[in-house]
């Protein structure tokens, strides 16, 4: 009878530790993919501005231009592979040529003869590394 209670333990020993190792992993690959930053493509945003009008989002591309008035309207063209839009900031501008990951909000969108033009106010820019 022991040898039996024993085989009994040692299986419910077993598929408790195999549950324990399946929680952990879901659990860090839930909280991996819900930490990173899921970027939009700027075509969908200028496309459709009223739906991200007043929503945080992210975007990834490359500095194309910026420009400063009297230091404190600063704003910068970001460019990605589907399209271009200006980020405004309160920020140090970020170099051209620099590719950036920036989080903001869409503050308003207006058109300007054939153009849309969407204002994307920063709230913060990460420096991406260039790979070689």
């Amino acid at each position: 009878m022991t040898d039996d209670n024993s085989r009994i333990t040692g299986n419910m020993t077993n598929k408790m530790i195999i549950a324990i190792v399946i929680f952990v992993v879901v659990g860090a690959a839930g909280w991996y993919y819900f930490s990173r930053v899921h970027t939009t493509s700027i075509e969908k945003i200028v496309s459709a501005p009223g739906a991200y009008t007043g929503k945080e989002v992210a975007v990834e591309g490359e500095v194309t231009d910026r420009t400063s008035f009297f230091g404190s309207f600063k704003f910068y063209k970001l460019k990605d592979k589907s399209g271009e839009i200006i980020v405004v900031t309160e920020k140090a501008l970020p170099e051209v040529k620099s590719t950036v990951n920036v989080k903001g909000r869409i503050d308003d969108s207006f058109s300007f003869g054939d153009r849309k033009l969407v204002v994307f106010v920063e709230v913060s820019a990460e420096k991406k590394d260039r790979k070689n």
